[in-house]
């Protein structure tokens, strides 16, 4: 409540200028969240990017409880498709991905 006493007894032009200060401060600060969510998200940008790289590509997936063979048919923001040896179509949700392992070619 101190602040709230202190901003009513500000002239109006003062309490303006630190209100807008405030809301800079706070702009500020969801930006950085943001960012810090996109980035935190598995998989962000740049991964799926490198996957996208690799669409076509033998690999193998860890999960939790199992593991995952086959060639990356496409990525989506929450999941890999993998088609496996019997060419059965697999969505693998990117939650429950421990490892991604394929060779590098180059």
């Amino acid at each position: 409540m101190g602040i709230l006493r202190l901003l009513f007894k500000l002239p109006d032009r003062k309490r303006i200028q630190i209100l807008e200060a405030s809301l800079s401060l706070l702009s500020v600060r969801i930006d950085h969240l943001e960012q810090a969510l996109a980035f935190a998200t598995f998989p962000n940008q740049d991964t799926r990017n490198r996957l996208n790289d690799v669409i076509g590509q033998y690999m193998t997936i860890r999960l939790h409880d199992t593991i995952v063979r086959g060639t990356l048919i496409a990525v989506a923001d929450d999941s890999l498709e993998i088609e496996d040896d019997q060419q059965r179509h697999i969505l693998v949700p990117t939650a429950k991905i421990i490892s991604v392992l394929y060779e590098s070619g180059g």
